[in-house]
């Protein structure tokens, strides 16, 4: 996430965000964007690849979103098709199917955003999700849940969930995504799956201070929304998607990186990165941060990041540092 929002978010929510990276934490650019002809089994794994999820095309892995937030909002796990050993997280911690935080208490969710990946088995879902109507005091949650898909079963789930506010943009002002990451975008103007994830990668070596922010690929239009608040270019942060960087306080180090969605035809990238808080910073808040991109022409046009604004430290995925 963009150490602005972050930043900013630790000084409204007591601290969120972190950063501290080292060399042997990181996923390098190179290591995300192409495998080693040694390591091609452990980069499909770092990837989600899976020949099994060949069998979850895109219209399959959408209605199993559909499928899944029919649930959320009926409070319903039976027609949910989890394999026995199914492992779920929520907020990090872990939990079984249908025992989040928000389960039982959502009536609508007013905002959806999806993306999926055929080729890892990944289904990802943005929403705002409420109580309301109900005769309970009124709630609403920001959320995210990313869900692995193998032989038609859900064997991974992943949730995140914020009652709170960043910039003072309320959950409630969310209606509808930004129709940018579903538009297909021409052949000549697309990156490949490995040029995805590493422009990806790229973006979070500079928010760890790991590259000058001017070597990564931004488009002139590119915008940063957290959480539903434009934290660059805006009387929020004034600074550019890369400008923001100037301020030294900019930092986290972004560890225990994950990607999992590439989608070539519409140059979107979804990631998830721990942001730790650097120890030359200690009040940048930490947390674990829902990245989606679009990439056009090679360069970055918009980033939308869902997390906790008053922190998680841990995710309980992946390896080392944040899992």
């Amino acid at each position: 996430m963009s150490a602005s929002a972050i930043l900013r978010g630790c000084a409204t929510f007591g601290g969120v965000l972190w950063l501290a990276v080292s060399a042997s934490a990181n996923v390098s650019a190179a290591e995300a964007a192409k495998p080693t002809d040694t390591g091609k089994a452990a980069a499909a794994s770092r990837h989600g690849i899976s020949n099994a999820n060949t069998r979850c095309d895109r219209r399959c892995l959408l209605d199993v979103l559909t499928t899944y937030t029919e649930a959320l909002v009926d409070n319903d796990t039976s027609r949910l098709h989890a394999s026995p050993d199914v492992r779920v997280t929520g907020n990090g911690e872990l939990t079984k199917l249908g025992k989040g935080e928000v389960w039982g208490s959502v009536k609508r969710i007013a905002y959806r955003q999806a993306l999926v990946d055929p080729m890892t088995g990944a289904a990802v879902f943005y929403g705002v999700l409420t109580n309301t109507p109900t005769r309970e005091q009124e709630k609403w949650w920001f959320y995210t849940a990313r869900l692995k898909i193998e032989r038609r079963q859900i064997v991974e789930l992943e949730e995140v969930s914020y009652p709170g506010t960043l910039g003072g943009t309320a959950a409630a002002s969310l209606h509808l995504p930004d129709r940018l990451f579903d538009t297909e975008i021409p052949a000549d103007e697309r990156s490949s799956r490995e040029e995805l994830f590493a422009t990806a990668n790229k973006y979070f070596d500079a928010v760890s201070g790991l590259v000058n922010y001017r070597d990564v690929p931004w488009h002139p239009e590119c915008q940063r929304i957290e959480l539903g608040t434009f934290t660059v270019n805006s009387a929020f942060s004034p600074g550019s998607c890369g400008g923001e960087f100037q301020n030294p306080k900019m930092r986290w180090n972004v560890k225990n990186r994950r990607f999992y969605i590439a989608d070539v035809g519409r140059g979107v990238v979804f990631a998830i990165g721990n942001f730790t808080t650097p120890p030359e910073w200690p009040d940048n808040n930490g947390s674990v941060v829902f990245e989606v991109f679009k990439v056009q022409d090679g360069l970055i046009r918009q980033i939308q990041a869902f997390f906790r604004g008053n922190g998680q430290l841990h995710s309980g995925w992946g390896e080392g540092p944040g899992s």
